[in-house]
């Protein structure tokens, strides 16, 4: 398709050397003045027109990650239900069918293909599953945190060869639940009844109050969020999707957005000696997902949460530090407006220069 013979020489030189994307055929087309017709013949030239065979593979790819949850969840309800009138080698038979029937069926269809990566994932779950049931029949006494890291460990060689972003997520969600159990059952026991009655809410708060604990879960799933967009950019295939990598940088951003708020707000109580980590950590993860998700991979889902993650953390240091009349409720609320204006100015143009294709935006 000669698309560049009526641009500038240097223009068609640019864009002669430039991959085929759809940022391209975006950036032709509004340099060439292409009507809608032209552009949607570009693009379904090129692969990236949306047509009814996509919407419906879209579609059964929706209707089988819902299946494929609903039977886990249905396996889960059935030994809620029927826990007191099955057998114990019963209930383990029905567990181990089920590990090797997922994985029997990700042998046979291959990891390639959505049904054995969904077969891989059941049996990587039910893997888990079997490891409660087991803690429950024989009570063993072993700590929580010691299930989620015996299932990361049964699973990890699935995690290697799965090829699959779901299998990283589940690790990844072990990894963080065997950190916070240790960090809250062994490390840092729980001293109190109340604090023992809050449960997994206490976790979560823990999260945010104990500086060292936030600061742990910065490195392990600032790590994992490294490693797989350095993979991704070196072109793995499987890697190129970009909902892992966004909830993870969701998680960070949120997780030491939070922590700074606590170390504003509650001073220096929790964690005194790494209390001032915590907004060097903040600054620096939010100047690295600004560098990198606007210079070497445009997002401007995580561009957005970082601006949001500022925003929040700014207008609270301002308000613990000067809040003290009527007047500057006024003034923070006139610098919370103008700020949400200048960041959605920013990330419209950011979306456009994307959108073209310009260099300083890819």
């Amino acid at each position: 398709m000669q698309t560049n013979q009526n641009l500038p020489p240097s223009t068609a030189k640019e864009a002669a050397e430039l991959p085929v994307s759809r940022s391209l055929i975006f950036c032709l087309a509004n340099e060439l003045q292409w009507d809608q017709a032209t552009l949607e013949r570009a693009l379904s030239h090129a692969g990236y027109q949306t047509s009814r065979s996509d919407w419906l593979a879209r579609c059964r790819l929706f209707f089988m990650l819902c299946g494929a949850a609903l039977i886990l969840a249905g396996v889960a309800a059935f030994f809620a239900f029927n826990w007191q009138d099955l057998h114990k080698f019963a209930k383990f038979a029905l567990i181990q069918t089920g590990v090797v029937a997922g994985a029997w069926g990700a042998w046979r269809k291959g990891l390639d293909s959505l049904v054995g990566r969904c077969c891989l994932f059941a049996a990587a779950f039910l893997a888990g599953v079997h490891l409660a049931v087991y803690g429950q029949i024989y009570q063993t006494g072993a700590d929580p945190y010691g299930l989620f890291i015996a299932w990361g460990v049964l699973t990890a060689a699935w995690v290697a060869i799965g090829r699959q972003p779901g299998l990283w997520m589940l690790a990844t969600v072990l990894a963080n639940l065997s950190l916070i159990l240790y960090w809250t059952q062994m490390l840092y026991p729980h001293s109190s009844w109340i604090e023992d009655f809050g449960g997994p809410l206490l976790m979560l708060g823990q999260m945010v109050w104990d500086q060292g604990l936030a600061l742990s879960l910065l490195l392990l799933n600032g790590l994992v969020l490294v490693m797989w967009e350095l993979c991704a950019e070196r072109g793995v295939s499987w890697m190129q999707g970009r909902w892992f990598p966004r909830v993870v940088a969701t998680g960070v951003l949120a997780l030491m957005a939070s922590a700074s708020l606590s170390v504003i707000f509650d001073g220096w109580e929790h964690g005194a000696r790494l209390a001032p980590l915590t907004p060097v950590g903040f600054v620096v993860v939010v100047g690295g997902c600004l560098w990198f998700y606007q210079r070497r991979k445009p997002d401007l889902l995580v561009l957005a949460e970082c601006a949001l993650a500022i925003i929040l953390v700014v207008n609270s240091l301002i308000a613990r530090l000067w809040a003290d009349s009527f007047e500057f409720a006024l003034f923070m609320a006139l610098l919370v407006i103008g700020q949400t204006a200048f960041a959605a100015l920013w990330l419209r143009e950011l979306a456009r220069k994307i959108r073209k294709g310009a260099p300083h935006a890819r």
